[in-house]
């Protein structure tokens, strides 16, 4: 317990000494804390219902980068990219998810069958890709919602997290920036978890 406690406390003092809040916004948190001590939760992939990129809706989207490329007499490679990078962004949101929280004795696993712990449900809403064209630049934005839920479908938690990656001439695809964006999102949860867990 007290190992717990100055845990919690260094990283407390660490954002306060950084002069920054956590990385996260709470959107509902269940009192009394249900998650101390627990060490084991299920993680469902990504969901991307409702998905706007940029402005527009993910199927305005692909169809308008479509009609650009068939104006230009080009076949679209859009939207099998986009659907490369949200898998990929589910994995990699899992993998940091997993590395942040193994040191506190967390385990965190793939949903599969039947649920018989926490859930945690990851929803990405609103993706903006940014743009590298050398004269100019503007980041990615990816924003997250991540809801903790009871084995019966209470919600207990839920946060925010957004993360925005630089466009630069080392990341000009936005694919990269939103997998680095996962990652960010990754060590944020991961974080979120670890204060929840190991709260007094």
């Amino acid at each position: 317990m007290a190992k717990r406690s100055v845990w919690v406390l260094t990283i407390l003092m660490g954002l306060w000494l950084m002069g920054c809040a956590p990385r996260w916004t709470v959107i509902t948190q269940a009192s009394p804390n249900p998650f101390i001590g627990k060490k084991e939760f299920v993680v469902m992939p990504i969901d991307y219902t409702g998905l706007k990129i940029g402005e527009k809706s993910e199927e305005e989207y692909l169809e308008g980068k479509e009609a650009k490329a068939d104006a230009k007499g080009k076949d679209s490679n859009t939207r099998s990219n986009l659907d490369g990078d949200k898998a990929e962004m589910s994995t990699f949101f899992l993998e940091k998810l997993k590395s942040g929280t193994e040191d506190s004795g967390i385990k965190m696993n793939a949903a599969a069958g039947e649920i018989t712990t926490y859930v945690i449900k990851p929803h990405i809403g609103s993706m903006e890709p940014g743009f590298y064209a050398f004269v100019a630049a503007r980041p990615s934005r990816t924003v997250m919602r991540l809801k903790i839920e009871d084995k019966d479908g209470k919600l207990l938690d839920e946060i925010e997290i957004v993360s925005s990656s630089a466009a630069t001439m080392t990341s000009p695809a936005a694919g990269n920036r939103y997998r680095s964006d996962s990652k960010v999102i990754g060590d944020i949860a991961a974080d979120y978890i670890n204060s929840r867990v190991l709260a007094e």
